[in-house]
């Protein structure tokens, strides 16, 4: 079987860029099995005559790795040109010959060549490997080599993922970045290694690479089956679940993924025992990608008085506008059963693409004012809400089941 080994071509690659005078190479140890052909033509490298430098170059790069030992063997030439030139050569060379391994491997759609990239176990079990999978494998593998590499050893592994979602944060010490998705794929599979409260602390610096407008844009318009967007989705769900988990949800709102809104925001909301911060965004993927089955699971909410938001607008007086969660659930029951939330006395809501309704503005300045319109809601819901649900229950039947 033919066997790639990717390991040592990644490395080298990287070890050049910093290559450094310590060491002897095993190609010095065994000048006697130089090619003197090839060491003619860098010795030429340094030749007074530019022609002949550039012809030179020009062989030497036509050779190819053949070449290789001689190569590594000038890395260390005193000749500054020399030296420039050999490292040169070798460094587009590895990196040629490395792009034809991986498009070997990307062609290796059957499996039937074994590939030595680091991760590429993992990445089967976790994602797959058709075609699509194994391309978008081949560009984490560009983007990721040595970190992919630290996931295979997992030593230190936690530590190592903290430090590089930080540089992938899109604002750093030298200003605005847009990471690659390949990078933060390769995060996202790298947390799978480690355990949940390591995991734990990955989820808001991830969330908020996710968030950040120029990587959604990379990702939201991809068709559901894009691998990039898969871990996405599969990554909001995972933190939906976590103890952060209105990050989680947020994210999911953010990017529109429904099927996933319902499940997760179906399983908070049912489990809630201690309601918070994050009901409401569960309430609001509820409202958003919900139906007349969601409208159920949000009635009990109505009872929660917990403070989730205040915000100010010139539009209130001076005064302070409170929402709390029971606020929230009734807005998205009033969006559910197309009510109009003006009459219902919010006077400050303002619509949203992701949230229904701006989570801040869906509150009242006056406990008699929010006592009103709850009071509404029952009055409305006592006199038409069996009527609603069965009509509504029906009409979201298949056709098939009607």
């Amino acid at each position: 079987m033919y066997r790639i080994n990717f390991h040592s071509t990644v490395n080298l690659v990287l070890a050049l860029v910093v290559f450094s005078t310590t060491g002897v190479s095993d190609a010095q140890q065994q000048v006697d099995e130089f090619n003197p052909e090839y060491q003619k033509l860098i010795g030429q490298l340094g030749d007074q005559s530019y022609q002949v430098r550039e012809r030179a170059h020009a062989k030497l790069t036509g050779i190819g790795l053949a070449a290789r030992r001689e190569l590594i063997a000038e890395l260390r030439n005193p000749d500054l040109e020399i030296r420039s030139r050999v490292r040169r050569i070798y460094i587009d060379l590895l990196y040629k010959d490395f792009e034809l391994r991986l498009q070997r491997f990307i062609d290796d759609t059957e499996g039937k060549l074994e590939h030595d990239l680091p991760g590429w176990d993992l990445y089967e079990e976790r994602i797959g490997s058709s075609p699509a999978e194994r391309k978008f494998f081949a560009s984490m593998v560009r983007a990721e080599a040595r970190l992919l590499g630290r996931i295979e050893s997992k030593q230190g592994l936690a530590e190592i993922l903290q430090e590089r979602t930080k540089q992938l944060q899109p604002y750093g010490s030298y200003g605005p970045t847009i990471p690659q998705i390949e990078s933060i794929a390769t995060v996202i599979l790298g947390a799978a290694e480690i355990n949940s409260s390591e995991r734990d602390s990955l989820i808001s610096p991830i969330c908020n690479v996710l968030n950040y407008s120029p990587i959604k844009s990379q990702i939201i318009d991809k068709p559901d089956s894009d691998v990039g967007k898969r871990m996405t989705r599969e990554w909001a769900e995972m933190a939906a679940r976590s103890r952060n988990k209105m990050l989680g949800l947020m994210l999911i709102l953010n990017y529109g993924f429904e099927q996933s809104g319902l499940t997760v925001s179906r399983e908070i909301l049912t489990k809630a025992e201690n309601f918070s911060t994050s009901e409401q965004y569960a309430a609001i993927c509820a409202g958003r990608f919900g139906g007349p089955s969601e409208v159920e699971l949000l009635l009990p909410l109505l009872s929660q008085r917990r403070l989730v938001h205040t915000w100010s607008t010139p539009q209130a007086g001076g005064k302070l506008i409170k929402t709390q969660l029971r606020d929230t659930a009734l807005i998205m029951l009033l969006h559910l059963t197309k009510q109009s939330p003006e009459e219902y006395g919010y006077r400050f809501s303002r619509p949203s693409a992701v949230y229904v309704y701006e989570v801040y503005s869906c509150g009242f300045t006056e406990d008699e004012h929010r006592d009103k319109a709850h009071a509404k809601w029952d009055s409305w819901w006592t006199k038409n809400g069996k009527q609603w649900l069965e009509e509504n229950t029906k009409s979201a039947l298949p056709s098939d089941s009607k």
